[in-house]
């Protein structure tokens, strides 16, 4: 029998990874390959905000579910006005959903990732037009709206 993995024994994996302390992880049963890298929280990189733009960052790792349930139509779009607690997506973890929020104010430039897309901590997955971002501000990914 050849070896193979369920989306829960993804989840499984990548939760047990996030508490693991490890840098990387690069797995490969049968042909499922999984590689994965952690960001270090001590140390916040920069990232450079365009002008009267932000980006929603993913609070956790797991997958991201645009919608209220699989396959529903995504809260937001392209276009979309948000405020500081819209409901963006979820990200899911095992069974679990977090809510994912918006944390600002303005209108949706881009929507950076799919749904059903495995998302890591600090990933961008929206752009939102903002008045009140600073141009070619440089922010740290530890001080966005949506990280724990």
């Amino acid at each position: 029998m050849t070896p193979s993995l369920t989306q829960d024994d993804i989840m499984d994996i990548l939760e047990a990874f996030g508490d693991s302390g490890f840098a990387h992880l690069d797995l490969t049963v049968g042909s499922i390959r999984v590689s994965v890298n952690q960001t270090s929280t001590s140390a916040a990189p920069c990232v450079d905000v365009p002008a009267d733009s932000e980006e929603v960052v993913a609070p956790l790792l797991g997958m991201f579910q645009a919608g209220p349930e699989a396959g529903a139509p995504a809260f937001v779009k392209r276009g979309s006005m948000v405020q500081a607690d819209t409901t963006i997506g979820f990200i899911r973890v095992m069974h679990d959903l977090t809510p994912v929020k918006a944390g600002l104010r303005g209108t949706v430039l881009d929507v950076l990732v799919q749904d059903g897309q495995f998302v890591e901590f600090g990933q961008s997955l929206l752009r939102v037009g903002t008045e009140s971002a600073a141009p070619g501000s440089c922010r740290a990914e530890s001080n966005r709206a949506n990280t724990p």
